[in-house]
């Protein structure tokens, strides 16, 4: 009898449990945002309250009466947000709903400018942008180059895939109708080349490698009669020649090489704003800023044993003569690659450029090289440095690679149908 009242009991305990309402995983929210004046008078401070960390951050400021945020979140949840009055110092504060998390924008009062830095609360959920008060010859986040984002472009934008127009056929030429199987991923740097070090000493070469590795996986799993090849997949120096002889030894179609960038200068501010991707072919570099990213990851060989002939003016002249095919098809897949990190990972661009990179000389194929963004800023160096960054990058290159081979097998399904 004692058994039977115990094993009743165990029984409607379980009935019990099973009926109480099952706790849900909640979604990172932002509650509110709120501003208040500095202790020390000096400014304001606006916080971003949130019931849980967001997975990374990034801060803009693209002109003097305007502040951009991104805040990185895999679980957004802005439904019961409340929107805070204007005032005279801030005149309005909008928030946008993106496929990566939310956007804010934050619009300044005439007469009041501002320096910032967005750092995380000690409780390490909330968010909080210092605004120290300066002059308005004082301010220094600002980029001469850098335009606002129109984040209202991307609201409720549900990464569908990207529309695009074909090639006419005579554009894929230089694969003569064969079949495009191959495509070779290259991170950049690695062993006893570290490349570019950033805040806090991330390096290049891991960065590099971690984005390298995620692009060839979604790859692997989305586009199985792709064959992805790397020129490593571990912290190993490979030289810049050798890198084009793994492509080419693999029959390679396509090289992307993978980079992030850093930026040289006596300002300490103005090294720590740089900001934003770019994406480069191979051609006369047609730029100082161009110049100065090509030296510095031409800068490799010094680690060579067997010094690699450095390119000359002649040697790009001849290679622009040359390979025109091979230049058209790397400019159209850098202009993806571009369009897919402004408006599909809302990652600032600055632009698709030339420079003789010679890893994209070395590989005789069409060639990109990307610079992911600059580990020497804080905010982007975190951003890369996170798996939620390296994810939202990767997945803008393997759409890229993705789209143009759509776009190349549709091509050849056209010419096949026409003979």
């Amino acid at each position: 009898m004692r058994v039977l009242k115990s094993t009743l009991l165990v029984f409607f305990c379980i009935q019990f449990l099973l009926q109480l309402p099952q706790a849900q995983a909640q979604n990172t929210e932002l509650n509110r945002i709120s501003a208040v004046e500095r202790s020390d008078g000096q400014g304001y401070v606006v916080r971003y309250h949130l019931s849980s960390p967001v997975d990374s951050f990034e801060v803009y400021q693209p002109a003097e009466n305007l502040i951009q945020m991104i805040l990185y979140s895999s679980d957004l949840d802005t439904v019961n947000f409340r929107k805070p009055d204007p005032t005279s110092v801030f005149s309005s504060i909008d928030v946008y709903s993106l496929p990566t998390g939310f956007a804010v924008d934050i619009s300044l009062g005439e007469g009041h400018y501002f320096n910032t830095n967005v750092y995380p609360d000690q409780n390490r959920k909330d968010l909080l942008l210092a605004l120290t008060s300066v002059s308005r010859s004082g301010m220094t986040g600002l980029n001469e180059d850098m335009q606002p984002i129109d984040w209202g472009h991307y609201a409720g934008d549900t990464f569908a895939d990207s529309d695009f127009s074909f090639f006419d056929d005579d554009e894929f030429s230089r694969f003569n109708g064969s079949s495009l199987d191959v495509v070779v991923i290259d991170a950049g740097h690695g062993g006893r080349d570290p490349g570019s070090i950033g805040v806090g000493g991330v390096r290049e070469a891991d960065i590099a490698l971690k984005v390298a590795l995620k692009v060839g996986e979604y790859i692997e799993q989305n586009i199985p009669d792709l064959k992805v090849v790397y020129t490593r997949t571990d912290d190993s120096f490979v030289g810049l020649a050798e890198r084009g002889q793994i492509a080419n030894e693999n029959d390679g179609d396509l090289f992307v090489s993978i980079h992030a960038n850093s930026f040289s200068h006596s300002n300490v501010h103005r090294q720590r704003s740089a900001n934003g991707a770019e994406v480069y072919f191979l051609g006369m570099a047609r730029s100082q800023s161009a110049l100065d990213v090509m030296k510095r990851e031409n800068a490799v060989i010094r680690f060579e044993e067997e010094q690699t002939q450095q390119l000359t003016e002649e040697d790009l002249l001849i290679y622009e003569l040359t390979n025109a095919g091979n230049m058209r098809i790397s400019e159209e897949l850098a202009v993806q690659i571009e369009q897919q990190f402004r408006e599909r990972a809302q990652r600032r661009s600055r632009g698709v450029k030339q420079a003789g990179f010679q890893v994209l000389y070395e590989a005789s194929m069409p060639g990109v090289l990307i610079e992911m963004g600059f580990i020497s800023n804080p905010d982007e160096a975190r951003f890369l440095n996170s798996e939620y960054g390296q994810a939202i990058v990767a997945s803008a290159i393997f759409r890229s690679i993705r789209d143009f081979k759509l776009r190349y097998d549709k091509s050849q399904n056209r010419q096949t149908s026409s003979n």
